[in-house]
């Protein structure tokens, strides 16, 4: 998994110069058996300095100031990135800050995977998981000030029966909380709040997207607006659109209604067939539409504008890939009459799959952690993240048959999410911190000829203490399973490894 490749000395320097510790680090170096470092295509920039344990990131704009603003197991730093090669930290909003009544704040923030912000008023919206500080604490979201990046304040904290992930719906003036449902009922669904007064939040009492019944434990997953409002949520079942405004048919009753964001009116979507998605669990999703219709496959008559929705599934059932965990794009066609509704949800007809099992530059082995976990997309190339199978970078001008144009997988990656901005990619990992990377001329010119890059890697021998990436130790989430990792050694028990 981390040997060094035959490559060139500058991105020999790149694979190597964010490890979990320093060269300084005393720890005895052991002889063990490494795949080498793959990357090809792509250029290391820099990285965002004391960000190991990174986990999502979201901008702001303030006048010509560039702002990044990472989530993580420390809580949430600010970062002018303006000059994107000499980031510079502005804040940090520690775990003690954090920290409510009963908290260890040592035992580290869980999880909030996908950062929402809030431009218009300069809020932070952050997600707190039951084993944030602890197992079987409060869960709910931190609304927080950011109105100067360099002075972050906790303005206050909702508590909810769920607390994965929190996203923004018309224009931030309301949450929508996913995860795994904590009421007595167990049932999953999207937990509403009403932030007009971010002081005084109010969750409201409705059940939106329902799946499954009462105690069968089923989970909404990831909230993502595409560029006409339709909310697309992600969980078991497949993946859901809802509009959250304006007067829309309702497909259900027939009935035209205004739809809000306490009661939206179904849009489209519906399940995968199981062939390609065999756990029926898609995690995030993105609709190319509207002013992002660029950024997606190129329309056909087959598949037209706005009729592709881009969709994965979070999986560890077979860890190389093969039949588990893949990146999905499906066709909306047929599901606009609420057929993706009610028990037996219809299936969307599957246009095109891709997965690093049968790419070079991948890792093989029984224990690798093979997932496609989140993406973003811009101008038809979508960065991907594999978890340790690296970041993958896809083009998808043929929605039916993606091809890898770039990789970067660096040693010891953990890769958990890439974010496009500008001609940049900031990737969120789990292990190395958050990298800022650039695609090469050669990239996009494998694009343009749609050639299928290849590297090919073998095993070897290299000195192997923590400084050349030690492997994370990364064990089943208490919660959500095998379906979402996290660190060994959060409550005293250690995994293989180290604890963190």
């Amino acid at each position: 998994m981390r040997l060094f490749a035959a490559l060139t000395a500058g991105l020999l320097t790149a694979l190597t110069v964010q490890g979990v510790a320093t060269a300084q680090d005393e720890s005895p170096a052991v002889e063990k058996p490494r795949m080498e470092a793959a990357a090809k295509n792509v250029r290391l920039r820099t990285v965002l300095p004391g960000t190991e344990r990174a986990i999502s990131i979201a901008f702001m704009q303030y006048g010509r100031k560039d702002v990044a603003f990472v989530s993580g197991q420390f809580g949430l730093k600010s970062f002018d990135v303006t000059d994107v090669d000499h980031p510079k930290l502005l804040d940090h909003l520690t775990n003690n800050e954090l920290a409510l009544p009963g908290d260890d704040p040592a035992k580290g923030f869980w999880e909030n995977e996908d950062l929402n912000v809030d431009p218009r008023r300069r809020l932070v919206f952050m997600a707190r998981e039951m084993s944030t500080f602890g197992q079987d604490k409060p869960t709910g979201v931190y609304l927080l000030s950011a109105l100067d990046p360099a002075d972050l304040r906790m303005m206050s904290f909702q508590q909810l029966h769920t607390g994965h992930i929190t996203s923004c719906v018309n224009n931030c003036d309301y949450l929508w909380t996913t995860g795994f449902d904590g009421s007595d009922e167990k049932q999953g669904r999207v937990y509403v709040t009403d932030i007009r007064d971010p002081r005084n939040p109010k969750t409201l009492p409705v059940k939106v997207d329902l799946r499954g019944k009462p105690g069968q434990d089923k989970v909404t997953h990831d909230v993502q607006v595409d560029a006409q409002g339709v909310a697309w949520v992600a969980g078991d079942g497949g993946t859901r659109g809802y509009w959250t405004d304006g007067w829309r048919r309702d497909p259900l009753t027939g009935e035209h209604r205004r739809a809000t964001a306490d009661n939206p009116v179904p849009y489209a979507g519906g399940a995968v067939p199981k062939l390609d998605m065999p756990t029926s669990f898609t995690h995030n999703s993105f609709r190319p539409v509207g002013t992002r219709l660029a950024d997606g496959p190129l329309p056909t008559k087959e598949n037209p504008a706005g009729s592709l929705l881009l969709h994965t599934e979070e999986a560890f059932g077979d860890p190389t890939c093969k039949d588990q965990g893949r990146f999905v794009i499906s066709s909306l066609k047929g599901t606009e009459n609420g057929e993706g509704w009610g028990e037996n949800p219809k299936e969307m007809k599957t246009v095109g799959v891709w997965s690093p099992d049968d790419q070079e530059g991948t890792l093989p082995g029984s224990d690798t952690f093979c997932s496609a976990h989140y993406f973003d997309v811009r101008k038809r190339i979508v960065a991907y993240s594999w978890y340790e199978q690296g970041t993958r970078f896809l083009d998808i001008s043929n929605p039916a048959k993606p091809i890898q144009i770039a990789y970067w997988r660096p040693d010891g990656a953990v890769s958990f999410a890439p974010y496009w901005h500008g001609d940049s990619l900031f990737l969120a990992d789990l292990s190395r911190g958050v990298e800022i990377l650039t695609l090469t001329k050669d990239a996009h010119a494998a694009q343009e000829s749609g050639t299928n890059v290849q590297l090919v890697t073998t095993p070897s021998k290299v000195k192997a203490g923590r400084s050349n990436g030690e492997r994370l130790p990364l064990v089943p989430d208490p919660v959500y399973g095998r379906g979402c990792p996290m660190m060994a050694g959060r409550d005293g028990k250690c995994g293989p490894g180290s604890c963190c």
